[in-house]
């Protein structure tokens, strides 16, 4: 296993370096500029354009400006927000707590929802719960998240009443545990809704294939009780196909974090690139994306590793 750690790690270094040169590049080549910012001012003349270039670096040849950013990233340095003046960094980790907190309440709801539809449908195959929950899974896949935010919101907000529309807290009040959950459980619905959908689908395969498997009717010719064969020897065996789709929906839960932070006001990471990608505020949008590529391939380096906890053969593999 450490032989197959120090492969794995060893592989993602290239494949980092080659995701840092192609979004500086991209970053670097939106339309206006870094300089977009400066050059809509009124009265801005182009002395001025140019000494603000010579101070950001923007005058040196694109190889020497990107081996500069990555000298100072490699020891987290991400440069300066061009807006705010403060440490790209810093305004990253300041927002970072908000987004764990929701991605986390989101992953939570999504795959203990979802194990829970996909066994009881694949158990319940082609019962009248199991169409239901297949017609509900196309809708969730099909519904964009923008639109049901919205939804949700015209229904217990505006409405009902009920939860607050956006925010993370309630603004000139003491903070209370209740408040905090009122607020973060639309955001959290709508980003684990997708998941749910697509999770659900995934588990119900698995299941239904395992279940069909010689070991199942053994342990249940012998007599082992209807649950433990379902939820401890065919799920068991159900996870590993499901583990990779979990491991991709870490990208989805940052990627999708960015409609739902802007459409509750959510003050996190993916309301930050937005309001970084608006401003042109290069800096901001490259520590961003930067730390969700490290994520994405750390995620997938975690996925290997379940792989062999849940399956023997595949740990012998690793050795």
């Amino acid at each position: 296993m450490g032989t197959f750690l120090v492969r794995r790690l060893s592989q993602s270094i290239p494949v980092l370096f080659g995701i840092s040169i192609l979004m500086f590049t991209l970053v670097h080549v939106l339309p206006g500029g870094p300089l977009a910012l400066y050059r809509n001012q009124p009265g801005v003349t182009a002395a001025q354009l140019h000494q603000v270039a010579v101070n950001l670096g923007l005058t040196a040849p694109l190889y020497v400006q990107y081996w500069h950013w990555l000298v100072g990233a490699l020891h987290g340095n991400f440069g300066y927000s061009y807006i705010y003046g403060l440490p790209a960094t810093q305004m990253m980790l300041q927002r970072l707590p908000a987004t764990l907190e929701l991605m986390g309440a989101a992953f939570l709801l999504a795959t203990s929802t979802a194990f829970v539809i996909g066994v009881y449908s694949a158990v319940h195959y082609r019962s009248k719960w199991d169409h239901l929950f297949t017609t509900l899974s196309y809708v969730g896949i099909a519904v964009p998240a923008f639109w049901f935010g919205l939804l949700l919101i015209i229904l217990f907000s505006v409405d009902l009443h009920w939860l607050p529309s956006g925010g993370i807290l309630s603004s000139g009040q003491p903070f209370s545990i209740a408040d905090a959950l009122r607020h973060l459980i639309l955001p959290a619905t709508v980003l684990a809704f997708y998941i749910v959908a697509q999770e659900s689908r995934y588990v119900r395969a698995a299941m239904l294939d395992v279940l069909n498997q010689d070991y199942i009717r053994t342990a249940r010719a012998k007599g082992v009780g209807e649950h433990v064969v379902i939820w401890k020897h065919a799920l068991r065996n159900a996870l590993l196909p499901v583990i990779t789709v979990m491991v991709l929906d870490t990208a989805y839960l940052f990627g999708g974090s960015v409609v739902v932070e802007t459409i509750f006001s959510w003050p996190g990471m993916g309301r930050l690139f937005i309001q970084a990608l608006s401003q042109g505020d290069y800096p901001v949008l490259l520590v961003i994306v930067s730390f969700l590529s490290v994520v994405i391939v750390f995620a997938n380096i975690l996925a290997d590793i379940l792989y062999a906890v849940l399956d023997p053969r595949i740990r012998v593999l690793y050795q």
